[in-house]
């Protein structure tokens, strides 16, 4: 299979994978209702599953390369289809959180392997394209998810898109196998992988890189996810189908822009268009707290939108070109684990600055991250501007 073939299967399987996942999010709290507990362990099923993520991102990167992507991608989508049957079937609260703890590691898992593959598969010149696809498998499941996961739960009941989730892990462990070949890599052992990994955290370029990774992961989670919406809807007083179309128009946007940039990331170079991204992503979130009202915040959501890839294809990129020799699942897993503790963080962060009412002092803070990112960009190592050949594939 020729890689461009490669990379639309691993997008098409990314989108399931990230449908899946979100399939199941409207209904996850609720369904933990339904076993007799209270608030707090119906939002434990939620960041359990983000914790494994985290795990997995952390220390699981290196086994990325050690067992090859091809035999990961296929073993998640087997723990994605067991552990959402077991949740699906669960008799109890806590055999439905321990579900959820094995999703997790099955999504990170399956995400790491497959954003390896495209990284080692591709040619130095062609990887900001590569991403910029991988990204858009990745917000195309976030987009239709959640809607097909309610209509399906209102059909049949909460268990229902927990099956469904299960039928997508079959549907992606069968194109693992059938789609994806062999990579033809230096073998590590495991040891060698985590002190590779080692080293990564004590070069100040790499660093950098999960700096600038951590605030893109602030800025989403904590003041476009948490703050703009307790903004809009409490001081604004917008209702919530309003709220929602200032989500749905930046994700529009986002995708609209996104194969354009990666071709400038290939064409001009990944830290000139990660550094005027970051600039731009920090005017952008600092223009929401001068929203007054419905039409405002959707010109910002839509300007940010647009604009937001310059700064999220670059880090993905930069991942691949700055990975050691056969370590490239151990850099990504690094940098995966940089983005989930900025998910984990910012919104408990930036909402606990607003908690007063001064939603201007969030988005404010989330820009100034955003300019001291951009600062710290500017200490990355630009990828090789050379025509280099992707490594060898085998199989499918």
């Amino acid at each position: 299979m020729t890689s461009p073939n490669r990379s639309r299967v691993l997008v098409l399987a990314v989108f399931l994978v990230m449908l899946g996942l979100t399939l199941v999010a409207p209904i996850v709290p609720l369904y933990a209702r339904e076993f007799g507990v209270g608030r707090t362990a119906a939002g434990a099923l939620v960041s359990v599953f983000a914790v494994s993520r985290l795990v997995f991102d952390l220390f699981g990167g290196p086994s990325v390369d050690r067992l090859g992507a091809r035999r990961m991608m296929t073993w998640s989508g087997g723990v994605i289809a067991v552990s959402s049957v077991t949740a699906a079937t669960a008799p109890t609260y806590s055999v439905l959180l321990l579900s959820r703890f094995v999703e997790g590691a099955g999504s990170a898992a399956f995400a790491t392997a497959a954003m390896q593959y495209l990284l080692v598969t591709t040619p130095v010149e062609e990887r900001g394209r590569a991403m910029a696809r991988y990204q858009m498998g990745l917000l195309g499941g976030i987009a239709v998810g959640p809607v097909i996961g309610g209509y399906a739960a209102s059909l049949g009941d909460f268990r229902t898109p927990f099956w469904l989730y299960a039928g997508i892990g079959v549907v992606v462990a069968i194109v693992a196998v059938r789609y994806v070949g062999d990579v033809a890599m230096e073998r590590k052992s495991l040891g060698e992988l985590y002190r590779l990994a080692g080293k990564l955290l004590l070069d100040p370029r790499y660093l950098a890189l999960l700096f600038v990774t951590f605030s893109l992961f602030v800025m989403r989670g904590g003041a476009r996810i948490t703050v703009l919406p307790l903004f809009a809807g409490e001081e604004l007083m917008l209702d919530v189908g309003l709220i929602g179309w200032l989500f749905s128009a930046g994700a529009l946007a986002n995708l609209v822009s996104l194969n354009p940039v990666g071709k400038l990331v290939d064409r001009i170079g990944r830290k000139p268009i990660l550094v005027v991204g970051l600039l731009l992503d920090a005017i952008g979130v600092a223009a929401f707290a001068l929203g007054a009202g419905f039409w405002s915040l959707l010109v910002v959501s839509v300007g940010l939108g647009l604009v937001n890839p310059l700064a999220a294809v670059p880090p993905p990129t930069l991942a691949g070109d700055l990975a050691p020799p056969g370590a490239t699942g151990a850099s990504v897993g690094l940098y995966r684990a940089a983005g989930d503790i900025g998910l984990i963080l910012g919104p408990l962060g930036l909402a606990a600055l607003v908690e007063g009412g001064n939603f201007a002092l969030g988005f404010l803070a989330s820009a100034l991250l955003l300019l001291l990112a951009a600062a710290a960009a500017t200490a990355i190592r630009e990828a090789p501007r050379r025509r280099e050949a992707p490594v060898g594939v085998t199989g499918p």
